[in-house]
């Protein structure tokens, strides 16, 4: 598979136009090849995790964290500048989806939501939305079928063929970039594409997610149920409910949508990082914070996106391995 066409599958989860301004979410390190054979996966690019993939044969790493929030040159012996001198000499790509990955609603950061049977399932923190786009492509006979035959049944893609050499396409939210994936894989100059965004529907993209338990649950069994898919929680914070109705669940660090989690009405915060502060505030709000760590949401996260990259890929000749990491903040008992 070319490069590009993984990116932009890639993107189809994770579009860079919605990472965070402070983020550095995409192409980490560039290398000179363009075929993708083998596809690794995993939450942080620590030099331990970069040197299994190479070992592996990766030529393409995919992780969650980027290698650097701020550009800086390998002036010292540390991780940074083991992972740089290992990648280039491999010729292999780093890619980072970060926030890009975060704030998508229907991606794997929902894995959470899934297993809980959350209903009316909604965006904590909106911070933008994502519309619909409509897209006409126009090129020779045989580039306009081999692209309309490579769209038909994707989802949320609607192809409507013009005639041999045009096609009309209607991409739902979200769905744009398996429409660019498709152009882009085509490879062929000879390709015209016009798009624009339509008014509706529109899809809400923000940080964490809040939804209501199948059935009020009581504390104890929610608990345990917690505890069987991400382990003992680092701390608990706030008051403990009698039964729990609903769910508020914020991966890495969600300390800063305290304020509102207290708004939605939830009686269970999951989330990681908490700070001394953060608990006292929880028991202010009324609710209580499940302290998981920064490391169990996002480690699973993206376990479930190289499940989903590796079904897409089924036929594309690239192989995805999942290499796990490492929680750095876990007990040493």
């Amino acid at each position: 598979m070319h490069v590009h066409e993984l990116i932009a599958m890639i993107e189809a989860t994770a579009p860079l136009q919605w990472a965070a301004s402070w983020d550095r979410s995409g192409v980490q390190v560039a290398a000179g090849r363009k075929r993708v054979g083998k596809l690794a996966v995993g939450l942080d690019p620590t030099p331990g995790l970069i040197d299994q993939a190479l070992g592996w044969g990766a030529d393409f790493i995919l992780v969650h964290h980027p290698l650097a929030l701020k550009p800086e040159l390998p002036a010292l012996p540390n991780g940074y500048r083991h992972v740089l001198g290992a990648l280039l000499r491999h010729d292999a790509w780093l890619y980072a989806a970060h926030t890009s990955l975060d704030v998508q609603p229907r991606g794997p950061v929902r894995w959470l939501a899934g297993e809980l049977g959350l209903k009316n399932i909604s965006v904590l923190e909106e911070t933008g939305s994502r519309l619909g786009r409509w897209f006409r492509i126009l090129g020779p006979e045989g580039r306009i079928e081999q692209v309309a035959q490579k769209l038909e049944g994707r989802p949320g893609v609607e192809v409507y063929a013009l005639g041999a050499r045009i096609l009309e396409v209607v991409a739902a939210p979200g769905s744009d970039f398996e429409v660019y994936g498709v152009i882009s894989g085509v490879e062929d100059d000879a390709l015209r594409v016009v798009s624009h965004e339509l008014d509706l529907p529109k899809e809400p993209l923000g940080f964490g997610f809040v939804g209501d338990m199948p059935e009020p649950t009581l504390w104890g069994e929610f608990s345990e149920a917690l505890k069987r898919l991400l382990g003992p929680p680092k701390a608990l914070a706030g008051i403990v409910p009698e039964k729990v109705n609903r769910v508020a669940c914020c991966p890495g660090s969600g300390a800063s949508l305290l304020g509102r989690v207290a708004k939605v009405g939830a009686q269970v915060y999951v989330t990681g990082d908490l700070k001394y502060h953060d608990a006292q505030a929880a028991r202010e709000l009324g609710y209580l914070v499940v302290d998981v760590g920064h490391f169990a949401l996002e480690e699973r996260m993206m376990r479930v996106f190289s499940e989903e990259l590796r079904r897409k890929l089924t036929h594309g000749a690239v192989e995805v391995a999942f290499f796990p990491g490492i929680d750095f903040l876990s007990s040493s008992s």
